[in-house]
């Protein structure tokens, strides 16, 4: 053979070795795969659930994670629970140890050292209160406590308007200031009393939701009391999705559902927890600006935004300010938010829809991330991902806000 022909044999004889091994590299691949998902199935994507207690009511999570990382799943919900646990020593209204019950006890005008989370709260509240001017107010602890929704013993006798206008003088937000650079407290009216329960169960979403992140988890549902937070979607694709509950005082139904994804959300209303005397029913919404519970109209009003905290601060103010202004009010700061009212008809419901809510709902329309567009209806015991009860309502001991009308975790 000459030189030329080994040369022409070896030109043409690379080629074809090269794509042979090119097939085996891939078939070794293929076979490898296989193999590791018979011999580790455990590697595909699934969603773990985890629950607990804290803030006098439950917690759960829905989270995706390898099957078999069982450590990672049980890592996962010790550090929910730690920073749950954390918030609530801070800022739990029914702890007479707490910060937050601390600081309302405090008869001085000196500064009070303060936690970085409860400052941090704190700024967050005041945003909203200014923004709801005064609506939402943190400073209404004496007043909660007088119309008896607040630690103390309940009465089912309203208070007298002298008792009222006593405990409305010492209400207020602006005499409550953060100074030392954060770091501290100062009340310029002593007798101030901080009631942290309308934002604290939403702060411990956002806190949890930290956790989570921080373990490089990139998909998550996470719901307190009936505020929810979640990112990412579930391993088939789909969204996790929260049920609203329909406004009804007399049963715990499903109005519809809708999908939620990177967002939070939170649902105030005044028809769970009330009392009726001589024929008026007083919820446990109190007006800080009248010192007295907003007229039960049988309503409630659920905001997303990114911040569960947020949502739940907005909620309560736009509860406080009812659907007209509540609704101008969201529209002006460009809130998602939905008011669910009785049908004057008195057969279901109707809604009321910022232009940021209907945006969110005009993008999640249809199969592509789940229908959140159905229209108001009469409340039903079925309905497509109905909530599990006792995700949202099961309660032991005192609730750090005694708010049960909740958005609730659905088929997270």
């Amino acid at each position: 053979m000459t030189t030329g022909d080994r040369r022409a044999t070896d030109s043409g004889g690379a080629p074809g070795r090269t794509a042979i091994a090119v097939v085996a590299v891939l078939l070794l691949f293929l076979l490898g795969s296989l193999v590791s998902r018979l011999l580790y199935p455990e590697r595909d994507p699934v969603v773990r659930e985890l629950s607990g207690e804290t803030m006098g009511t439950t917690w759960a999570a829905r989270i995706v994670v390898p099957a078999g990382a069982a450590t990672l799943a049980a890592e996962a919900g010790d550090s929910i629970m730690s920073r749950l646990d954390a918030v609530n020593s801070l800022m739990s209204t029914w702890d007479s140890t707490s910060e937050v019950s601390r600081l309302s006890r405090y008869a001085g005008t000196d500064p009070f050292p303060v936690s970085a989370l409860t400052a941090d709260v704190l700024v967050r509240a005041r945003r909203v209160s200014e923004a709801t001017a005064g609506a939402f107010d943190v400073t209404v602890g004496r007043l909660v406590d007088l119309w008896g929704f607040g630690p103390g013993r309940r009465s089912a006798v309203p208070p007298g308007p002298e008792a009222v206008a006593g405990a409305l003088r010492h209400t207020g937000y602006r005499g409550l200031r953060l100074v030392e650079d954060g770091r501290a407290v100062r009340k310029e009216d002593p007798a101030l009393r901080v009631d942290l329960s309308a934002i604290a169960k939403g702060y411990g979403v956002d806190r949890a939701a930290q956790a989570l992140s921080g373990l490089g988890l990139a998909s998550w549902a996470i719901e307190v009391g009936g505020e929810v937070r979640a990112r990412g979607r579930k391993p088939d694709g789909t969204a996790w999705r929260i049920g609203i509950e329909a406004p009804d005082p007399t049963a715990r139904r499903v109005l519809r559902s809708l999908p939620l994804e990177d967002l939070a959300a939170a649902t105030s209303g005044d028809y769970r927890n009330f009392f009726d005397a001589d024929g008026i029913r007083y919820a446990h919404i109190v007006d800080p600006r009248t010192g007295r519970p907003v007229p039960w109209r049988g309503f409630s009003v659920t905001v997303l935004h990114e911040s569960a905290a947020i949502a739940d601060a907005w909620a309560t103010g736009l509860s406080v300010l009812g659907p007209d202004d509540g609704l101008a009010a969201a529209e002006r700061e460009g809130l998602a938010a939905l008011f669910v009212l009785p049908d004057p008809s008195g057969t279901g419901y109707r809604e009321r829809a910022s232009p940021a809510w209907s945006e969110l709902e005009a993008e999640a329309s249809g199969e592509r991330r789940g229908s959140a567009s159905t229209p108001a209806r009469a409340a039903t015991s079925s309905t497509t991902g109905s909530t599990a009860p006792g995700i949202c309502w099961g309660q032991t001991g005192h609730p750090t806000r005694k708010t049960e009308s909740s958005a609730s975790v659905a088929s997270m």
